[in-house]
């Protein structure tokens, strides 16, 4: 396993831009095509904007034996759930649009408080 990549950002809507962007020039320079994870990571921390009150999320990236983990972290214990959006819901379909790209993704609380959103992204190159 290689070290892990980290920022932790200010819970705001311009952040999610900045962890977006972040990921881009991590993953850039290890090579790999960052489309996936751009999506990835601004949902996760966008979902740290609207359903918790944290502070900052820290968002950290790393291979592993099993891939690219992307994991966004912050002081709410509420695992997320995913929504059932109709036609005209404006929100709802992050979690379920997050399944059909990423190979797995979970949730588990932290031992001090708060929890961990995690995504496997796909093998992908650039």
């Amino acid at each position: 396993m290689e070290c892990p990549a980290e920022i932790v950002v200010p819970v705001r809507a311009e952040s999610v831009k900045v962890a977006r962007d972040w990921i881009e020039a991590v993953l850039g320079t290890w090579g790999q095509d960052a489309y996936v994870a751009k999506v990835v990571v601004s949902e996760l921390v966008t979902n740290v904007l609207r359903h918790t009150r944290s502070a900052t999320a820290t968002v950290r990236v790393v291979r592993a034996d099993k891939g690219t983990v992307v994991e966004v972290f912050d002081s709410s214990n509420a695992l997320p759930v995913a929504g059932s959006a109709n036609l005209l819901s404006e929100g709802g379909r992050g979690l379920a649009m997050l399944g059909f790209l990423v190979k797995e993704w979970g949730a588990q609380p932290l031992g001090g408080g708060g929890k961990a959103v995690w995504a496997l992204l796909p093998e992908s190159t650039s």
